[in-house]
């Protein structure tokens, strides 16, 4: 492996059921120790998705989120179209590679930029809310945060999928649009807007803020 010595920030286990924790690996070992049993294990059900760490390798959710790997390793960009037409003529401002086993979720939260999100390898799942719906997801506050998970109060209370409609009744009635990637899908996602992802299987995404 070409870059296999190289070291990336990797999030274990899944941050909104409170068992989340990061560690810095080669990526030689995240391949062999994560992405290789979370292949021969297939698609994910949501039951794996939401559990928290596990010792088993077939169940380890492991994900490299939201990482500037195209800045830490320039020759990959050989392997993306770097500045996608539809990012508009100034191009993106970010671009962020996101690989991980399957049963990762990203939290229900929204961006303050414009998003290109294209998936590259296996399946996700994505829920979108607009920003017409903000007042029914139940923002976690500053102040009501309890560790560094919703500080910015783009985060939403409500866990998608595994919803507590007694906790939050509003969520119940909050409409949202979803799909399913597969690889070469592309998925538009407006700044503001709600977004939830759970990836279904082994997968590598990348997505362009502009």
């Amino acid at each position: 492996m070409e870059y296999g010595h190289r070291l990336v920030p990797i999030e274990l286990g899944d941050m909104k059921r409170g068992g989340m924790k990061e560690s810095i690996m080669s990526f030689h070992t995240f391949v062999s120790s994560f992405l290789g049993p979370s292949t021969a294990n297939g698609c994910w059900p949501l039951s794996k998705a939401s559990a928290t760490l596990s010792d088993d390798a077939k169940t380890r959710v492991a994900y490299m989120a939201q990482h500037p790997l195209f800045e830490q390793i320039p020759g990959l960009l050989n392997n993306v179209v770097p500045s996608p037409p539809l990012c508009g003529e100034p191009g993106p401002t970010h671009v962020n590679a996101w690989i991980g086993t399957g049963g990762t979720r990203t939290p229900l939260h929204f961006d303050s930029y414009d998003n290109l999100f294209v998936q590259l390898v296996g399946v996700k799942y994505v829920r979108i809310y607009g920003a017409s719906e903000t007042d029914k997801l139940y923002v976690i506050r500053k102040d009501d945060a309890q560790s560094s998970y919703g500080l910015q109060g783009n985060m939403s209370a409500v866990d998608c999928e595994i919803e507590d409609y007694d906790a939050h009744p509003r969520a119940r009635d909050a409409k949202y649009v979803e799909a399913l990637m597969f690889p070469g899908d592309c998925l538009y996602i407006p700044a503001r807007a709600w977004h939830y992802v759970r990836s279904l299987t082994t997968s590598i995404s990348v997505n362009f803020w502009f």
